[in-house]
């Protein structure tokens, strides 16, 4: 019996080997992610990419902030095109266009309250290298995209500079490796505007040589590059990159307006085309600040981000440049051939379809309570025929009659309440952990709401811990007067059908309810608790040790075979005798032999009191059936949310959804435990409960930004022509803008300060206040007027109006050293427009003016200092007079600019904010002008 105590210690059902299997399956899940969601490090052999030229390109494209509205930006195009020029002058295959022709008009936010038009005129740089394949030369090509703007305060290093020059070594890849399909590079201008470049590439005769794309984007400032999204399952086939970093959750959304921020990806989808949406996600605080820099990424981040987005997109690219058999286009229509993806450990991309995975969850909906349900009762019909054979029965009816009333009565109100307890605890303990969440969730956003955004990996850990808490303490209550789990086996049973019933009514919700691609980790959960109860069911068909409490072991060892024992007491140990005060315990003695005693006695062995009753080895099989899976999946989406989200709250999202979201996803990943966590040891609970309280006080009242983690604000002027009256505007977070933020200003000194709700940011804080002489903005000299000193500001922006028809009017707006001007209409609204010289070609396909008209109309040229005149046909009564504002927008500043380029203008409240934020804060603009100048009018 020595060999079976040995072999008891280590593989049955008991607190040791469940405890330290738990744990060591919870630490090779999380120190896998962990590692393999670090960057990739630059590899000698870059697989016939120039990776030393890119990063060289990067430093040229990223040196310094590049709006379309900005000198800065004139000059990275011209790199940009002597880069493609040279690369491309050798190649009679490869041909480049620096459009210069091509202009568009589209009406946009049609579902918001405030939709507005787009007047825009292309200089996007194009390349076409021409597939060898004939039949693939003039249709059914590839579509590379990437914008090279940035916003007007950031250099853009991962918005879009890493996107531009990995297309510039692609180009040079297909030039030198001619592809099978025409390979066609849309390298863009003006994307932070409003997706300004796709919209005019599609007004291109090349746009109808393709029919796939891949853009490639910077939502955030580094980290691993993500597969954003697809259209369809079609191109996902090209995804086969040696590092894949996807979810489908992240799809699901975009569709769903979780993510409020577009990319050139829904102008192509629009267009019909089908591709995929290839983005860094990660540091949203440095996202379009001047932290979006090669030196804002410390050590070789820079590199490796480079590298993994050119791995990623040469990888795709040379599958979707390459397939003749269509096996990247072809395919069926409808909601049912949507993909679900996901990659596991960035080592392997799993795919299928949204209609397979409905099947899957009929199949699992119907089969599965079939199956369960005919094992339950099998394995229970086998339990009580072995009781009866074992004279369980004869011997619990012996009791009974020798007990008095009182104690009978007792003892079944005991049996009631622990029944209903075995039974009922799963659910008990889900709505102790949920509640329990909720009040952590309401701990931080009322305490600490910003804490996550420099602490993701502690409030991630605060709620896990307090997952596994709730969860573990109540479903271990209560222990045996010995301090022993009663009954394991069965109560691992009891809660693996509990959690199959959970996962069951989960599985119909996201099947009939919500059809989305990122509820796969359900099926897989459903699917392994079923399996997991299946074999557990088995166990208790073979009779395994563990499925009885101690006083069913009692009674069933002192009835053998017909034979009743009766236990006689000694002074040994055990119980307290109350009237000698020693201890005694129970000891089994034989009765009088009668005729059906057995010729051999027939004494077993029994279990010591208190001794652990875990069966040997099923448990080990039902775990790692049960419990890894979930797990990997559960957390592999964990880690892309909680970074994903972590650093939205300054941009306006609520931290009821993020720490909501945070905690659902640390309960998800503890609950597959649940039917084990009876044998989790008490140590092990202890140092759980010790780093939750350290963990939870220290995210409670820690400071949540830092210089690495920013608090961003948002900076917007507006000059009043009318009055003279400057406003400075800045946007961000109550508790830190008008109380540490703004009084550091030395323009807000003795001023009157006006803050209200942001209008455009749900959460946030806008603060305005006038500011003096010196800090009026300038848009700097135009180079018609160089060397004949400041310009006046009544000449900032000139217009005319002029009724033309009873319900219509012609607009004339030309700003002093911009490209960008804007008409605003209030009252009246707009309800069609064109302009002088667009040809007439009235809105781009797809789009189409608002029931109740534009509210605005925002233009765009590729010269400088053009005259926009505007033709408008009002909604509305015709007597009404239309009114509203004209005006023209900036957006350079000195310390922004090449050398102090001659014709750039000053923000001095700009960079006033540059010089005295806190160190823990950073200045980003609030909209596409720094700052803007305009006159009221009314026609």
């Amino acid at each position: 019996m020595g060999f079976l105590s040995g072999l008891s210690a280590v593989l049955a059902f008991r607190t040791i080997p469940t405890t330290v299997l738990i744990t060591v399956i919870y630490a090779a899940v999380f120190s896998t992610l962990l590692v393999t969601d670090q960057l990739p490090s630059v590899p000698k052999h870059t697989q016939g990419l120039d990776f030393q030229q890119a990063y060289r390109d990067l430093h040229e494209v990223a040196a310094r902030p590049h709006p379309f509205n900005s000198h800065d930006n004139v000059l990275v195009r011209s790199y940009i095109l002597s880069r493609v020029t040279d690369i491309t002058s050798s190649y009679d295959h490869v041909s480049v266009d620096f459009d210069l022709s091509s202009n568009a008009s589209w009406a946009s936010g049609l579902l918001s309250t405030n939709p507005y038009a787009v007047y825009y005129e292309s200089d996007n740089i194009l390349v076409k290298v021409e597939g060898s394949d004939k039949e693939y030369q003039e249709s059914g090509g590839l579509l590379l995209s990437a914008h090279w703007d940035s916003v007007s305060t950031a250099p853009g290093a991962t918005d879009d500079g890493m996107g531009v020059v990995t297309l510039l070594s692609m180009v040079k890849y297909f030039a030198e490796n001619r592809p099978r399909r025409t390979v066609v590079f849309n390298i863009n201008n003006g994307e932070e505007d409003g997706l300004n470049g796709a919209h005019v590439f599609m007004e291109h005769p090349w746009v109808n040589v393709t029919d796939t794309f891949l853009n490639l984007e910077g939502a955030a400032a580094g980290g691993r590059p993500l597969l954003f999204r697809t259209t369809s399952r079609a191109p996902l086939a090209s995804w086969s990159t040696s590092r894949p970093h996807a979810n489908v959750i992240t799809g699901d959304a975009f569709s769903r307006g979780v993510i409020r921020s577009g990319t050139d990806f829904s102008v192509y989808e629009q267009a019909g085309l089908e591709g995929l949406d290839f983005a860094f996600y990660r540091g949203r605080s440095r996202y379009h600040t001047k932290y979006d820099s090669i030196p804002g990424m410390t050590g070789d981040k820079s590199k490796n981000a480079l590298w993994a987005m050119m791995e990623g997109t040469l990888s795709s690219s040379l599958m979707l440049a390459n397939d003749v058999k269509g096996k990247t286009r072809n395919e069926s229509v409808g909601q049912g051939s949507q993909p679900v993806y996901f990659d596991l450990f960035g080592a392997i991309m799993i795919m299928f379809t949204l209609q397979t995975l409905w099947i899957v969850n009929i199949i699992l909906l119907t089969v599965g309570p079939v199956i369960l349900l005919m094992l339950v009762y099998f394995e229970h019909i086998i339990r009580v025929t072995s009781r009866i054979r074992s004279g369980y029965y004869r011997a619990v009816n012996g009791d009974v009659h020798r007990e008095s009333f009182m104690t009978r009565a007792s003892a079944e109100i005991k049996h009631i309440l622990r029944s209903f307890w075995v039974w009922s605890k799963f659910w008990i303990a889900l709505l102790v952990g949920v509640g329990f969440q909720m009040l952590l969730v309401v701990g931080y956003a009322k305490l600490n709401p910003f804490v996550i955004h420099t602490y993701p990996w502690l409030v991630l850990v605060s709620a896990l811990s307090l997952a596994y808490l709730t969860t573990v303490l109540a479903l271990t209550f209560p222990l045996t007067k010995n301090g022993v789990v009663p009954a394991p086996e069965q109560q691992k049973l009891s809660v693996l059908l509990h959690q199959y019933v959970l996962t069951w009514a989960l599985l119909v919700y996201t099947t009939s309810v919500v059809t989305l691609g990122g509820t796969y980790f359900i099926t897989a959960w459903n699917a392994v608790v079923l399996l997991g109860a299946v074999l557990a069911c088995v166990e208790g068909m073979t009779g395994a040790r563990g499925y009885e409490n101690e006083e069913e072991i009692e009674r069933q060892r002192r009835y053998v075979r017909g034979v009743h024992y009766d236990a006689v007491g000694t002074a040994e140990n055990g119980h307290q005798d109350s009237e000698n005060g020693h201890q005694r315990v129970d000891i089994i003695e034989d009765t009088e032999p009668t005729e059906i005693t057995p010729l051999i006695a027939q004494h077993g062995e029994p279990t010591p009191s208190g001794e652990e009753q875990g069966a040997i080895g099923w448990w080990i099989a039902q775990l790692l059936v049960v419990v890894p899976l979930p797990v990997i999946l559960v957390s592999h989406i964990a880690v892309i949310l909680v970074f994903a989200m972590n650093q939205t709250l300054t941009d306006g999202t609520s931290p009821f959804g993020v720490y909501g979201s945070v905690s659902m996803l640390a309960l998800l990943i503890v609950l597959p435990l649940a039917p084990f966590s009876m044998n989790m040891h008490r140590w092990l609970n202890s140092i759980i409960l010790l780093i939750f309280v350290l963990s939870t006080l220290y995210t409670y009242l820690a400071f949540p930004f830092s210089q690495e983690t920013p608090l961003k604000v948002y900076f917007a002027q507006s000059v009043d022509l009318d009055t003279s009256r400057v406003v400075t505007i800045l946007t961000g977070p109550r508790q830190f803008l008008s109380t540490a933020i703004i009084p550091r200003f030395p323009s807000a000194f003795d001023q009157s300060i006006n803050c209200t709700e942001a209008s455009d940011k749900p959460g946030l804080q806008t603060c305005k206040w006038e500011v003096g002489d010196e800090f009026v903005p300038s848009p700097g000299r135009s180079e018609y007027h160089y060397g004949q000193g400041a310009t006046s500001s009544m000449k900032w922006v000139t217009t005319s109006t002029k009724r033309t028809g009873s319900n219509s009017a012609r607009i004339k707006v030309q700003g002093l050293n911009t490209r960008s001007c804007t008409l605003q209409f209030s009252g009246k609204r707009v309800k069609s427009f064109h302009l002088s010289g667009d040809g007439g070609k009235g809105l781009q396909g797809g789009s189409e003016v608002p029931e109740d008209g534009l509210e605005q109309i925002r233009l765009w040229s590729r010269d400088w200092e053009k005259e926009f005149e505007v033709y408008v046909d009002f909604a509305g009564s015709e007597d009404e007079k239309a009114k509203g504002r004209v005006s023209c927008g900036w957006a350079e500043y000195e310390s922004a600019t090449a050398g102090g380029w001659r014709t750039g203008g000053k923000i001095p409240s700009l960079e006033e904010v540059l010089l005295f934020l806190p160190e823990w804060a950073v200045v980003t603009k609030s909209s596409a002008a720094l700052f803007d100048a305009g006159w009221e009018f009314e026609v």
